[in-house]
């Protein structure tokens, strides 16, 4: 099977659309613990726990999970102060709103030993990890000739291993298959050759299709049930190499690659009563080990050639997420659940212009979920969330310079907000 093929396998396995939250943050990785803001670190609840923390499945048992979503992005880009009037305006980004996710988890338990001192995991799951697209309806001369837009898609399947001993302490470990799937378009201005060349790869930048990149990389995980009510999650993802975007080679900094960054995560869960859990989650993710995302458009007004090892980038700064859920379970038929989770944008203000192809702006959800136990073997599953509108204002963002050399000054300013549902069904055996 050559490598093309079983992208496309993969790919379709992996779910084809979802919405972005960073590393092991899509939504729906896990609709219910997208309920209670996705505390699956501290508080694992299905068998999706995988994609948060693979030392969560013993806790889960013997399941599987199938999930689907309903994602929709509403984004705008405004440019304001520039030399060329008619391009001070408002652009709706987003002419392809909805997203459906889809993702999947399986789980068995093996127990060992006459008293059952160790017990053995083995699962499976995908999903997407991080998708983002705009697509904007009108032409934008600053950037080329035809309709600007990127959409981005990092899709995860990974066989999950766990291991407990004495009852509380869980180590697993979660062996990551990544596959990456980017487009650009309308960026003409950025391939031209000669006397305005800006890119080392100038036929390597725009309106070429989908390029793909693959690449294997793992996830270490903790869980231990430290007491009957406390329970306490450990992550940690090292970076992970993937091959190279021959196709934007000649757009993307460090000659086309678009590693995944390394992940550090940590959690608590308390149980105040036999009904009431509590949890939260903290998880960082370091995008400054990315120069694709990492490396800044403008570096000191030094013009740095698209693609080259230190090119242009997107200026991206770490994030940190926060997370907050609590679960009640009103009766052995229905459990409730509700979260809210924080994440620092990544997108600076000096570098809205170029994060105008992508707009990864909400800083806030609030979350929303219930499961339903059918049977003793079977329960349906929905959660909400909502991102709240948030705007980043453009603070020196353009060069003052006219084109072509320069982007005629004046700012961008980005706003976007998003809206989500998720169904799962589960069955236990």
């Amino acid at each position: 099977m050559n490598m093309r093929l079983f992208n496309w396998i993969a790919l379709g396995t992996m779910a084809v659309l979802s919405l972005h939250s960073s590393t092991a943050d899509a939504i729906f990785a896990s609709v219910k613990s997208t309920g209670m803001a996705a505390t699956a670190i501290s508080h694992p609840i299905d068998s999706l726990a995988g994609a948060y923390n693979p030392a969560g499945m013993l806790t889960v048992g013997d399941r599987v999970d199938l999930e689907a979503g309903w994602v929709r992005s509403d984004a705008r880009t405004t440019i304001v102060g520039n030399a060329i009037p008619e391009l001070n305006q408002s652009y709706h980004a987003t002419k392809y709103k909805n997203a459906f996710p889809v993702s999947g988890g399986l789980n068995k338990v093996w127990s060992f030993g006459c008293d059952c001192d160790w017990e053995v995991s083995t699962g499976f799951v995908a999903y997407d990890r991080h998708y983002q697209k705009t697509s904007y309806y009108k032409v934008l001369p600053l950037l080329g000739t035809s309709k600007p837009g990127l959409e981005y898609l990092h899709a995860t399947a990974a066989p999950v291993v766990a291991v407990r001993w004495r009852q509380s302490h869980t180590l697993g470990l979660s062996v990551n298959y990544n596959l990456q799937r980017i487009k650009f378009n309308g960026l003409q201005n950025f391939a031209q050759e000669g006397a305005l060349q800006r890119s080392l790869e100038p036929h390597h930048v725009t309106n070429r299709g989908y390029d793909y990149t693959s690449g294997w990389g793992v996830t270490l995980g903790y869980f231990g049930q430290w007491t009957d009510n406390l329970s306490v999650g450990l992550t940690y993802q090292p970076k992970t190499s993937m091959s190279r975007m021959k196709k934007y080679d000649g757009v993307l900094a460090n000659h086309g690659r678009l590693d995944i960054p390394q992940k550090i995560g940590a959690g608590i869960a308390y149980t105040f009563i036999n009904c009431v859990t509590a949890a939260f989650d903290f998880e960082y993710i370091e995008w400054s080990q990315i120069k694709a995302l990492h490396n800044p458009f403008f570096r000191d007004g030094i013009p740095v050639p698209l693609g080259s090892n230190e090119g242009p980038g997107f200026g991206f700064r770490d994030q940190m997420f926060y997370r907050l859920g609590v679960e009640w379970e009103i009766n052995p038929c229905w459990t409730v659940r509700a979260g809210y989770r924080y994440a620092n944008t990544p997108t600076r203000r000096s570098q809205t212009a170029v994060n105008l192809l992508l707009i990864d702006l909400v800083e806030s959800f609030a979350t929303l979920g219930a499961t339903w136990n059918v049977t003793e073997c079977q329960e349906i599953s929905i959660a909400g969330a909502y991102g709240f509108e948030h705007k980043v204002k453009g603070k020196d963002s353009l060069t003052p310079e006219l084109p072509p050399e320069g982007f005629g000054g004046g700012n961008v300013n980005l706003k976007e907000q998003k809206f989500a549902l998720g169904l799962a069904w589960a069955l236990k055996f």
